[in-house]
């Protein structure tokens, strides 16, 4: 895989989409998993759930030709057991000898903390809501995969992505005004045409590509599955930036933690009437334990 300069095309970007490469550390866990385990599904899963790339391949692949699924599969344990866990090992030791990810900078790592994180939160607001369509295992691979644009960069045009950081950008919308600004489109454009390119269900490719798209959630055409989901990403993707740029966020109270959520995670023009906001806050500190714990056993 080439690198491509600091400032791509979007035409040059979508050719060069290919299978996304895997962390070492990943790689070294599915060639330790034993087939006759009785645990092997469960290991697997969980792993699939610690790693964006590899979640992306798994339901890429379970709906692509090749698979031949009736329906289109947007969970990863509906993925696993339709392709079979051995199965994807088995194409995951052929294709990604020589496809691996080492991310060195803690800004390249803090991309594994984020994605899990949000999915974390929106899987976490999805089981609570009442909204009866919103299912936590796909609000969970949405919120894994929300940034896929950005491994893409990571992977074939690093300088772009490391510009854009340099920025020093501390919301989502700075993020995506740093990236306007930088390369002249959005890490959600790319993450749409690469979900496009992987075969990734419709439902989460339109939330990669309208995660930063404020309106989509009340927006009269968007169909009310996309609108909630949509919803629930936008609001963790919020939290856990907010989280992370204010690192002695573990120190505040509950009734800090709120004010500052509600400030800086919920744009006005939201209904959150549906989401369990309050629920949330003191779940905040275990969900993010977690996230870390998940992140470690990858080496991220």
């Amino acid at each position: 895989m080439n690198q491509i300069s600091a400032k791509p095309s979007l035409e040059t970007i979508h050719e060069e989409i290919t299978q996304l490469p895997m962390l070492p550390g990943i790689l070294f866990q599915l060639m330790k998993f034993d087939p006759e385990d009785t645990e092997f599904y469960d290991h697997m899963l969980l792993l699939a759930k610690s790693d964006p790339p590899l979640a992306a391949f798994i339901i890429g692949y379970s709906n692509s030709a090749l698979s031949s699924p009736n329906q289109k599969i947007d969970t990863l344990q509906k993925a696993l057991t339709r392709v079979g866990s051995r199965t994807i090992i088995e194409l995951l030791t052929a294709l990604s000898v020589s496809k691996v990810f080492v991310p060195q900078k803690d800004e390249h790592k803090a991309i594994w903390r984020h994605s899990v994180e949000v999915a974390s939160f929106s899987a976490f607001l999805a089981r609570l809501s009442p909204e009866e369509h919103l299912e936590p295992d796909s609000a969970y691979l949405s919120g894994l995969l929300h940034d896929i644009g950005r491994f893409v960069l990571f992977q074939i045009a690093p300088d772009a992505l490391n510009e854009t950081d340099a920025k020093g950008w501390s919301t989502p919308d700075e993020l995506i005004s740093a990236e306007v600004e930088t390369v002249g489109f959005t890490h959600a454009k790319v993450g749409y045409l690469a979900c496009v390119k992987l075969e990734i269900p419709k439902l989460i490719s339109n939330i990669v590509r309208y995660h930063h798209n404020i309106g989509i959630s009340y927006h009269p055409k968007a169909p009310k599955t996309l609108q909630d989901h949509c919803l629930v990403v936008q609001i963790a993707d919020a939290i856990s930036v907010m989280l992370a740029k204010n690192p002695d966020w573990k120190n505040w109270s509950e009734e800090n933690l709120k004010e500052n959520l509600l400030s800086f995670c919920i744009n006005p023009k939201w209904d959150i009437q549906s989401m369990p906001i309050n629920s949330i806050i003191p779940a905040l500190p275990m969900l993010v334990e977690n996230a870390e714990r998940t992140c470690e056993s990858i080496g991220v």
